[in-house]
């Protein structure tokens, strides 16, 4: 793990699976509390940043943390591309110092698209007492995502980070399909409370447990609010009164006289 000088965190980009050609960009690892990143609604695993006002993001994360750097202060627009709606938003945010580490407030790594609706291991049955029911996972309805760290493309991420995490607490992101929205929890595999395996829970992935499309698609959140110049405003005039157009003569009848009372004699 890797920090920028503008203190947003990335984590090296390793080996995908694939080829660097691949179309990806930077993937959202974790979105700090209060930080500009989750007022501008950056959604964890499931976001990737593939432009900046522009510019196409690629693996080398200097151009991404000059770009953020440089623009500190003044809003941007991100192009980000959601894999569980499989759609391109813009998004807009501004750098800036927030309380916290960074100008974002975001943990990123440069990721390729391959393969990413199939990733997330999805929680089955959970046996009682185990470390995944004190968690408060959800059967049938939670995916767990990943850490901070590492995102669970597969079955052997999960099992190495439990692993690495035996006997001690780890905080893992979770997503839930019935608010299809994404927690974070607190697991602490174990072989010592009373059951099979070190979290207590039988686990799904492939084809048949991969996250399910989105219901509605997530409302945007509101643009930042900058200072922008003031447009003239134009200025409205009132429709003056219509005329009423003259009664139509008609050539075969003679007017009718004005009655006599019409006409008063002068004093």
């Amino acid at each position: 793990q890797e920090e920028a000088s503008v203190g947003l965190v990335c984590v090296e980009s390793g080996e995908m699976g694939g080829s660097q050609s691949a179309p990806g960009g930077f993937r959202i690892f974790k979105v700090c509390r209060h930080s500009p990143a989750e007022r501008a609604g950056l959604e964890v695993f499931f976001d990737f940043i593939t432009e900046v006002d522009g510019l196409q993001m690629v693996p080398d994360q200097t151009v991404f943390f000059n770009k953020i750097m440089e623009s500190e202060g003044r809003q941007i627009k991100l192009a980000v591309y959601n894999c569980r709606c499989r759609n391109v938003r813009d998004v807009y945010v501004i750098p800036s110092k927030w309380g916290g580490q960074g100008l974002l407030g975001a943990t990123v790594r440069y990721d390729t698209f391959e393969n990413c609706e199939n990733q997330g291991v999805r929680v089955l049955d959970i046996f009682p007492r185990s470390p995944a029911a004190a968690a408060g996972l959800v059967p049938y309805k939670d995916w767990l995502l990943g850490t901070s760290d590492v995102m669970f493309k597969d079955l052997d991420e999960l099992v190495e980070t439990v692993n690495y995490y035996l006997n001690k607490p780890v905080a893992v992101y979770v997503y839930n399909s019935d608010v299809e929205t994404i927690r974070e929890v607190i697991l602490t595999p174990n072989h010592n409370w009373g059951g099979d395996g070190s979290i207590g829970c039988d686990i799904g992935t492939g084809l048949l447990h991969r996250i399910p499309p989105p219901r509605s698609m997530p409302a945007q959140p509101q643009t930042p609010q900058i200072q922008q110049q003031q447009q003239p405003q134009q200025q409205t005039y009132p429709t003056p009164p219509q005329m009423q157009p003259p009664p139509p003569q008609h050539p075969h009848k003679v007017p009718e006289a004005p009655p006599p009372q019409q006409y008063v004699a002068a004093n």
